[in-house]
């Protein structure tokens, strides 16, 4: 008993150390996709003058300019990575932190300028950088470590970080100490570090290479993975690890742009360059994006529909006020959670259908070769922007309204039965109870934009006092952060956290493990987490 008792400890404590990642990655992560749909709208600027043939002069600069603006994030993000990882894991001094991500980045292109100059000097003159596909970053040649490079350069500053910040240095030498010094050290593990990441990063990068390209010689198995396994992690908040691997690094695909001659690698990347750029993108080079808008857009608006027809004729009034928020919430900006936790927590065995019923559908738009382009929030509005907008430039991308339907009608059918002959207890079926809400929840569940932020002061720190009550007061919460749509808390003992009060501040659901709480209010827990954090004066 003993024994197994330390093998949950390390795998809980594995599954902790992942989850720390995936919300520090998610901080960097989540401004690429804002302005990647900037950068749409100026192709669609483009493509629109180009049609009217006013593509020339101011026009032609300002779409350009539009366009430029959204690639930015895309093309450098191993500064992003660097900096928010390092700043997102660490607990204090965050601003020490961050520096320390940015020095291990430039000592990492430093040190392996330096290498190849002594083991391959050929490869930084004439057409040597071009043709093996170098980079210039921190004033030298180097290699393109892209978000591979910034994720080892911001967990190298955050570790050095971590043990350095609280050093004291002779009195003479105070000024140095601490979070000053943090980067400086940084930067010369990182230099350290760099000499043998340069020598090995070419056998290092073709192994993750082939790696992604077996992904992709899977096939039709390959999105039918993805997407039963992506569904599969997004209970545990763990989907954003995997995701960044396969949208912004090698393990996804490269492709140099014809136009700059750039790398851009990860399919999310490819993706969005290949708008800007008006390069037509393929089903078969979109794989593990294709499935993402019929899912949000009507399995999951399918799945709440069925259960909404199983309420009671008599119920179905009040019933259909909180099942048709969640589904419009997913239908209209992507945000699915309310609606996959309602059936999550109440009746699991639907969540696992849901799971192989994704991989399905990945699996019919790959069949299809109905090809998405998305950016964040994949709902019929980003639709809109970027797939309608673009059309001409994506595969098929009208299939996703025949497997879109086609999935609603399977789902809604499916879920009837199983609800029926199971007696599944989803909300106001089978005696559950169903919770009321007044007209302003329901407008902000129908629309998740209206948070918090736009009540008075007292409705505002009463919420804020209410969450913290919740949780067992200030003193029992231990950690506090937030992701897209939930906010997630540790608290030091599990006993005092009483979720009745929790549910009354109007989330979407709560999952916990152990002492660590996910409580799910879409895209204002943001605000929330902020206000907390003022409250509880817990350092952002």
């Amino acid at each position: 008993m003993k024994k197994a008792q330390i093998i949950k400890n390390k795998i809980f404590s594995a599954q902790s150390s992942l989850e720390s990642f995936a919300r520090a990655i998610l901080i960097p992560i989540s401004i690429i996709p804002l302005l990647a749909l900037i950068g749409a709208m100026g192709y669609a600027v483009q493509a629109i003058a180009v049609s009217a043939g006013t593509y020339s002069g101011n026009t032609k600069i300002a779409a350009d300019a539009i366009k430029n603006i959204g690639m930015i994030a895309i093309t450098n993000i191993d500064f992003l990575v660097a900096v928010g990882l390092a700043a997102g894991l660490a607990k204090e001094e965050k601003i020490a932190a961050a520096l320390s991500g940015l020095m291990a980045l430039a000592a990492l292109y430093v040190s392996g300028n330096m290498i190849m100059s002594i083991v391959s000097p050929k490869m930084l003159v004439g057409n040597g950088p071009k043709e093996n596909g170098l980079i210039t970053r921190f004033g030298v040649i180097g290699f393109q470590y892209s978000a591979l490079g910034g994720m080892t350069a911001g967990m190298l500053g955050y570790g050095v970080h971590r043990w350095t910040y609280k050093l004291k240095f002779p009195t003479y030498l105070a000024f140095f100490g601490g979070p000053r010094f943090s980067p400086v050290a940084a930067t010369l593990v990182a230099w350290l570090f760099g000499m043998p990441l340069a020598l090995t990063w070419i056998p290092i990068s073709g192994a993750i290479k082939s790696f992604g390209e077996g992904l992709t010689s899977m096939g039709v198995a390959a999105p039918f993975i993805y997407g039963s396994f992506i569904r599969m992690l997004i209970p545990f908040g763990l989907h954003h690890v995997l995701n960044y691997f396969l949208y912004y690094t090698e393990v996804g695909d490269t492709w140099v742009n014809p136009q700059t001659n750039e790398t851009i690698k990860g399919i999310y990347s490819i993706a969005i360059a290949k708008i800007g750029a008006g390069e037509f993108v393929t089903a078969k080079s979109s794989w593990i994006i294709n499935g993402t808008f019929p899912t949000n857009m009507f399995s999951l608006t399918g799945a709440g529909f069925g259960m909404w027809i199983c309420i009671p004729k008599e119920n179905r009034k009040v019933g259909g006020s909180i099942i048709f928020s969640a589904m419009l919430s997913s239908f209209l900006s992507g945000i699915t959670e309310p609606i996959e936790f309602t059936f999550l927590f109440s009746a699991p065995i639907l969540y696992v259908i849901h799971i192989i019923f994704t991989g399905c559908t990945y699996m019919f738009m790959y069949i299809g070769n109905f090809a998405q382009v998305s950016t964040r929030g994949s709902g019929l509005i980003t639709w809109i922007i970027v797939n309608g907008i673009n059309f001409k430039n994506i595969e098929r991308v009208w299939g996703i309204f025949i497997i879109g339907p086609m999935m609603f009608a399977i789902y809604t059918t499916t879920f009837v039965v199983l609800i029926k002959k199971l007696r599944l207890r989803t909300p106001g079926v089978n005696g559950t109870e169903i919770k009321l809400h007044s007209k302003k929840d329901f407008k902000e569940k129908i629309n998740p934009e209206l948070n918090f932020v736009k009540m008075n002061d007292d409705q505002e720190l009463n919420l804020i006092v209410t969450i913290i009550e919740g949780f067992g007061g200030k003193e029992n919460i231990l950690v506090l952060a937030n992701c897209v749509s939930r906010l997630r808390v540790t608290v030091a003992n599990e006993k005092l956290v009483d979720e009745n009060i929790l549910n009354s501040t109007g989330n979407f659901g709560i999952k916990k493990m152990q002492n660590k709480y996910q409580v799910i209010y879409g895209p204002k827990v943001i605000n929330i987490a902020t206000e907390l954090k003022k409250y509880l004066k817990m350092e952002e």
